[in-house]
């Protein structure tokens, strides 16, 4: 694509720039499935392949999905679309079958051609962002805790990429109201929980260096360490238990939240004041 230096020319180019888009680890998960999909569907199609069943298309899809978002969260939805239509036709080298490692090996590939960053080169001249009023990063906090909320209720990780933030912000506005005794709890069930997935790592990790990192670490939580990773377990650990009271009793979160947009502002408010004091 042609750069221009017109400022029309320049919004255009900031409003298609692959590279301007959302990355897929801020994306909806469901979103980013659902483009997946498609995109598989599409490459079966051009290949003239036999057609999974929608079962077995939906497991690829998801182990896909699954990988992509784990190993290259700052890939773009339409950067994926491009690796798979090149990888198909075979520029990324020869390739046997269409599976979960034949299209994380055409986004790996992507990742490290010249296309790619060549692509990063033309990246346009961002504007200066402008600071958004209180009411609309009250809209953003607020918009990111009922996702949280649905992907709990869905079981997707965008919980886990997105709970401490949530929680965070409900804390700010006086929802976290777990005594000092139940929030000791949930560190003790994070210092459990996380043990858990470290012995898990462990178990499945054949590297010896990495294994030994793993062992040190473990060690380090036996001893009260590790204290950053386990508060923020224990954070998303309370705010999947607040959820969890928040559907048995049918309360409206939504709402809940909104109420307390007068408190977050007045909150916001002295502490820029004292900013400007400091």
């Amino acid at each position: 694509m042609q750069i221009t230096t017109t400022q029309t020319g320049l919004a255009v180019q900031q409003n298609t720039h692959p590279l301007l888009a959302k990355q897929v680890k801020y994306e909806d998960e469901n979103v980013v499935f659902e483009a997946i999909k498609a995109a598989l569907a599409i490459s079966f199609a051009h290949l003239n392949a036999k057609k999974l069943d929608a079962k077995d298309m939906d497991f690829l899809a998801n182990e896909v999905t699954d990988a992509i978002i784990e190993k290259y969260p700052g890939i773009r939805i339409s950067e994926i679309k491009t690796a798979f239509a090149k990888g198909i036709r075979g520029e990324y080298g020869e390739y046997f079958g269409l599976s979960v490692v034949t299209f994380d090996n055409f986004v790996k590939s992507y990742i490290f051609s010249p296309e790619r960053a060549n692509l990063g080169k033309t990246v346009p001249a961002l504007e200066a962002p402008t600071m958004p009023t209180s009411h609309v990063m009250f809209e953003t906090a607020k918009s990111n805790v009922v996702e949280a909320f649905r992907s709990f209720q869905n079981k997707t990780k965008t919980f886990e990429r997105i709970a401490l933030t949530a929680y965070n912000f409900l804390d700010s506005i006086k929802l976290i109201t777990f005594s000092n005794q139940e929030k000791w709890d949930f560190v003790d069930e994070a210092k459990v929980e996380l043990k858990g997935m470290l012995d898990n790592q462990k178990v499945i990790e054949t590297r010896p260096a990495e294994r030994k990192k793993l062992s040190s670490t473990i060690n380090e939580l036996a001893n009260n360490g590790c204290k950053d990773q386990v508060i923020n377990v224990s954070k998303a650990l309370a705010l999947k238990s607040l959820f969890e009271c928040i559907l048995l009793e049918e309360r409206d979160l939504a709402n809940e939240i909104e109420q307390q947009r007068s408190l977050f502002i007045k909150l916001l408010k002295e502490s820029m004041e004292d900013r400007k004091d400091a």
